[in-house]
């Protein structure tokens, strides 16, 4: 955000000078927390026009030693520690839950409410924290850790949306199945750790299809929660896939989906790649003309990465 202007008590102590640019969470905060009465955001130079915008670059990306330092700065010792508990209990409930579904035994609806459950009492910095964590993932748990912090994810953008809690419960459990249709694909393309290419791409690409036959499957499968299965690597411009669906016929809760999915993606720290940092990852989203609802992208910008909800 650009701040303009500043109304500040006649001492002024503590409070910055002049115009300038808000590039991050933490500069917020400092503002937050400054004598500062009021201020006038300049719309014409911030983030929040036509998803265009640039946002500074952070220093750089996240080594894993980096990331874990960060979270201490943000976080209470017991904060990461209950965070850590969350992750480990839920971390292994999805992992039995995706396997099953791997060997082609049912798909058990209350197996997921139960790993929801937790998620969904997250509020605040537990919810930051969880996701956080969360974001720290080796190769073979990778997808399992990618599905629990996109869920989290989802209901806390749902919930800054002021949207019902049933509603933002049905899209915490679509968080969690969204990639399900990776469980049926072969491993030898799934842990591919270089590019794909030809046949294993178009491979690749067939999980969303499989995810939703396998979700359909099971019976009275919530529609959101198979719209986000089948639409969540669709493009608002209708360049994605599977359907080549555009603009609003695109399912809302998959608009939504698509925009923590890419950012849990890009963010996440591991220890053969170093994780794009907070800022590097919403400039390239809100570069990528095109590929996001661009009013969803710029809530999230300001709803969530601006209030410093997640880190």
């Amino acid at each position: 955000m650009f701040v303009e202007e500043l109304e500040v008590p006649s001492s002024g102590k503590g409070a910055p000078k002049g115009a300038f640019l808000l590039r991050t969470p933490q500069e917020v905060d400092k503002l937050l927390k400054s004598n500062v009465i009021s201020l006038v955001i300049n719309t014409g130079k911030g983030v929040d026009v036509n998803g265009t915008a640039h946002v500074a670059s952070h220093s750089g990306s996240y080594s894993p030693a980096d990331y874990k330092k960060d979270m201490l700065e943000r976080f209470s010792a017991e904060e990461i520690r209950e965070a850590r508990k969350t992750v480990e209990d839920c971390n292994s409930a999805v992992r039995n839950i995706f396997s099953k579904a791997r060997t082609g035994n049912s798909f058990n609806q209350e197996h997921v409410t139960e790993v929801l459950g937790p998620v969904m009492k997250a509020e605040g910095n537990a919810a930051a924290a969880l996701i956080g964590i969360a974001r720290l993932r080796d190769r073979d748990e990778a997808t399992f850790l990618h599905s629990l912090a996109v869920s989290a994810m989802m209901v806390m953008f749902g919930r800054s949306l002021g949207l019902d809690e049933e509603t933002i419960k049905t899209l915490g459990f679509a968080g969690l199945v969204h990639d399900m249709g990776k469980m049926v694909l072969p491993l030898e393309v799934l842990n591919k750790p270089g590019k794909l290419e030809g046949k294993e791409l178009a491979i690749m690409r067939s999980h969303p299809q499989r995810g939703y036959e396998l979700l359909k499957k099971s019976g009275d499968m919530p529609q959101i929660v198979l719209d986000v299965c089948l639409y969540h690597h669709e493009r608002y411009d209708g360049a994605g896939y599977p359907a080549k669906l555009a603009g609003e016929k695109i399912p809302f809760s998959a608009r939504l989906a698509a925009v923590c999915d890419v950012y849990d993606a890009m963010t996440a720290v591991r220890p053969y790649k170093r994780g794009w940092s907070q800022s590097e990852t919403i400039d390239m989203m809100l570069r990528s003309a095109g590929h996001f609802d661009p009013d969803l992208l710029r809530k999230f910008v300001s709803n969530i990465v601006l209030t410093g909800a997640i880190v």
